[in-house]
């Protein structure tokens, strides 16, 4: 079986086709082999040669730098001093230098390999001592058949140290998966390729600076969406074209109606602990009645405020109280429709004045309208 495996990578390496003329410039890439080895351990183990296959992985930096991972597994391995057999795995990690100037060629060439691996025995036969690491240097000549197709033959010399020097030659067949640089090799042409308007727009994809335009959407030269109103909404999204300049605008580019909340200058001060009507108060309450008229879609609320006197939660009632008593007031008095009204409270929690003195206690004890109206902004 070894031997027909011999004599088919001989055959292959002569039925390969010959490269074209151009020389290599350059390699660099993932490649890989498997081949034939043979293992020669030291005279001191007293064992025979074997022969056995393997396989390595590597990467070629350049054409004259690699690095590779080899795996190698003897099986019968004799110990004649004890008449035992075993098995042996063979792993090491080399670094290829390729010398493709020595004999000006970059098809043929010799190749120096240093590197570390280690020996493991599996069934122990030769003791522990087999298994210490060893330096590596070997010598070889690798022949590209192809340019992925390459053949590798070499010795490797395995420096154990004390426990003496091993042989491993190969000869093996390898695939180069990378790039392969030659010169004067032209590069293929490109296929000319039609010009393209991908969104259909009437502006070319090589011009074309906003790809994708909807169908149908008014462009520029630049085959970008036209904004007409200048509102920051293009044309074909624009619900509310010809909007006046500097008029803020919601997503469909429509005027933004925004709420501003509005006081009504109401001067309304009770008596202490009071929250009844008093007749100089009515001049007030008509101006809230005359704004709400002026403004039938508004909404108001009447705000209830007090002094500190007294407890926060007894503040709080004789707030809402006084909130009641002026909406009630717009209601009975001056035909304000209930619905646009609210009242609410606030007890002592936002004075306006300080409550420390009796006349800051007065404006304190107090209510007001608030009211919501629409403006464009």
């Amino acid at each position: 079986m070894k031997k027909k495996l011999l004599t088919a990578a001989c055959l292959l390496a002569l039925g390969s086709t010959a490269f074209a003329s151009e020389e290599v410039q350059d390699r660099h890439g993932f490649y890989g082999h498997v081949g034939l080895y043979g293992l020669e351990l030291d005279s001191y183990w007293d064992s025979d040669r074997t022969l056995s296959g393997g396989l390595g992985l590597g990467w070629f930096f350049n054409k004259n730098v690699a690095l590779e991972v080899e795996y190698n597994y003897f099986d019968e391995i004799s110990n004649n001093a004890i008449n035992a057999d075993t098995d042996i795995e063979n792993t090491a990690l080399n670094l290829l230098l390729n010398d493709t100037s020595w004999i000006g060629s970059t098809t043929t060439y010799p190749f120096l390999k240093v590197g570390y691996g280690e020996l493991s025995d599996k069934y122990g036969v030769y003791g522990s001592d087999l298994e210490d690491g060893y330096y590596k240097v070997g010598v070889g000549v690798q022949h590209f058949a192809t340019d992925n197709v390459y053949l590798r033959a070499g010795l490797d010399l395995l420096d154990s140290g004390d426990l003496g020097d091993h042989k491993v030659w190969y000869l093996s067949y390898g695939y180069f998966f990378g790039d392969t640089v030659k010169s004067g090799t032209a590069p293929a042409p490109k296929p000319v390729e039609k010009a393209k308007d991908s969104d259909g727009d009437g502006v070319l994809d090589a011009n074309d600076q906003c790809p994708g335009t909807p169908a149908g959407a008014a462009v520029d030269a630049n085959g970008c969406p036209l904004d007409s109103d200048n509102d920051g909404v293009y044309d074909y999204q624009d619900a509310c074209p010809g909007t006046a300049p500097g008029v803020q605008v919601d997503e469909k580019g429509c005027e933004v109606k925004v709420a501003e909340e509005v006081v009504v200058d109401m001067r309304l001060n009770f008596d202490t602990n009071k929250y009844e009507i008093k007749p100089e108060m009515v001049a007030e309450i008509a101006k809230v009645a005359e704004f709400l008229r002026q403004y039938p879609d508004v909404n108001a609320e009447i705000q209830g405020h007090t002094d500190s006197v007294g407890s926060s939660a007894y503040n709080q009632g004789l707030s809402e109280r006084r909130a009641n008593s002026v909406k009630d007031y717009l209601v009975s008095n001056f035909g304000i429709d209930a619905s646009r009204l609210t009242a609410k409270g606030y007890g002592e929690e936002q004075p306006i004045a300080d409550n420390s003195t009796e006349e800051g206690r007065a404006l304190n004890r107090r209510a007001e309208a608030h009211a919501e109206t629409m403006t464009t902004k």
